[in-house]
């Protein structure tokens, strides 16, 4: 083979991964409104094009004038939404950590 057949071979190699992946769904929260994408068993949360995140409470505290709530009991902030992230992504890590020691027992 020729040093050109090679190359093209190992570059269709590389590209067929990137065209097996699935591609993402996205899910709603019922309890907050907020979109996840949804990939395999991974949520991310979905981002606006300005940078917030895709909730309606984070919506509307930024859409008003003021940063006072009515209800600030049940009003979602930037903050509360990271820290659901943070949380999310923190269970699914635990959670391959877990996958990964029982395969590695035989288990899985």
């Amino acid at each position: 083979m020729t040093m050109r057949t090679v190359t093209l071979i190992a570059i269709l190699l590389g590209i067929v991964p990137a065209t097996a992946q699935e591609a993402p769904t996205v899910w709603r929260d019922p309890d907050g409104g907020c979109l996840y994408f949804k990939l395999g068993d991974t949520l991310s949360l979905r981002y606006q094009r300005d940078g917030l995140p895709d909730c309606p409470d984070v919506r509307r505290e930024t859409g008003s004038s003021s940063m006072t709530s009515p209800d600030p009991e049940t009003t979602v902030t930037r903050d509360d939404v990271r820290e659901v992230t943070r949380a999310i992504e923190g269970l699914n890590r635990r959670m391959d950590d877990v996958k990964r020691e029982f395969e590695r027992r035989g288990r899985y």
